[in-house]
This record gives structure tokens, C-alpha cells and sequence, in this order.
């Protein structure tokens, strides 16, 4: 791994933007959290987190413009 802090930025980035137009739906659709045990409630949010994190990496590694930044931003 190049650079830690780079890839740790984009895992970051994509696990809290990526969820969030999926809760904006919910919000919209109304529905209805209060029904939903919270271990349903903890797999539902645990798995939109970890999806927007996985597109984080992906990002990290297949984006062009991501290769100027790993030999701009420190690896330590």
C-alpha cells in the first residue's frame, strides 16, 4: 500500500457519502424505522456503510487523477 492516509480518506469519504441518498429515500418515502428491530436496523446501516467504503476503495485504486495524489500526499 503506497498511502495509507490517501486510501483511509477515500474509505472515509465513500462509507459517509455513499449511504446517504439511500436515508434521503427512506426520509422521503416515509419509512418507518420504529418498526425495525435494531439488530434489522444495525445490518441495514452497517451494510450501506461498508457498500460507500468498498466504492471508496474502488475509487482509490481506478481513478487517474487518484495517481498524482498518492505521490503528492505523505505515506507515513
Amino acid at each position: 500500500m503506497k498511502n495509507r492516509f490517501l486510501l483511509i480518506k477515500c474509505i472515509t469519504m465513500g462509507a459517509l457519502s455513499f449511504p446517504t441518498p439511500f436515508f434521503i429515500f427512506f426520509f422521503l418515502s416515509d419509512f418507518d424505522l420504529a418498526h425495525i428491530s435494531y439488530g434489522n436496523r444495525f445490518l441495514l446501516i452497517s451494510t450501506l456503510l461498508l457498500s460507500g467504503a468498498l466504492i471508496g476503495v474502488a475509487f482509490y485504486y481506478k481513478d487517474s487523477a487518484m495517481a498524482a495524489l498518492r505521490d503528492w500526499y505523505p505515506s507515513e
